[in-house]
């Protein structure tokens, strides 16, 4: 979705988003899906504006995605690709923290503060953590938290992060080379 002059919100078409997912890099692919999201924000549109056209792309994404307030870190949005993966819907995520749903007893607390910390203050981070699923099962949680802003709202803590939840195979993470991160729904 793309905001014009006239604050009229438009789609981009499957093969153009699909262009984005075929180049293979997770740097591509979230600079498109964050450059759509952040054409309304450029604009001064209101957060509710910009909330929705996050929430449009969240959806329209098979790659499990939370969206969550950067104020405190609490869920305003799943995918069902999230769903899916973590076992929680929106009504039981919506308003609570990755930290309350997914980490355990083997959790790395303090990498996952460190997570937080580096997001405000590069607007980006990226960890592995042992995470858990609602039935307690355990997994390795690729995880890559992108703020949606500059990095000054970042560090302010206003407006929104996107989380994307990448299953795998161990503690080494998902090799960039050898999984798309993000697949578009048709």
């Amino acid at each position: 979705m793309i905001c014009d002059a006239r604050n009229n919100i438009s789609t981009l078409s499957l093969s153009e988003l699909l262009e984005y997912r075929d180049a293979g890099r997770l740097e591509a692919t979230m600079a498109a899906l964050l450059s759509l999201i952040l054409d309304c924000f450029a604009e001064k549109k209101q957060q509710k504006t910009v909330l929705d056209a996050a929430k449009s792309m969240v959806d329209a994404s098979d790659t499990p995605i939370v969206l969550c307030d950067a104020k405190d870190g609490t869920i305003v949005h799943c995918n069902g690709a999230w769903s899916a993966t973590c076992g929680y819907s929106i009504v039981e995520a919506f308003g609570r923290t990755n930290k309350e749903l997914l980490q355990g007893p083997d959790t790395d607390c303090d990498s996952a503060r460190e997570l937080v910390r580096e997001l405000r203050s590069t607007s980006s981070s990226r960890r592995v953590l042992k995470n858990y699923k609602k039935d307690g099962t355990p997994f390795w949680n690729d995880l890559i938290l992108q703020h949606i802003g500059d990095e000054a709202t970042s560090q302010r803590g206003e407006g929104l992060d996107l989380a994307f939840v990448r299953v795998a195979p161990s503690e080494n993470g998902v090799p960039y080379d050898t999984r798309e991160p993000f697949r578009f729904k048709k």
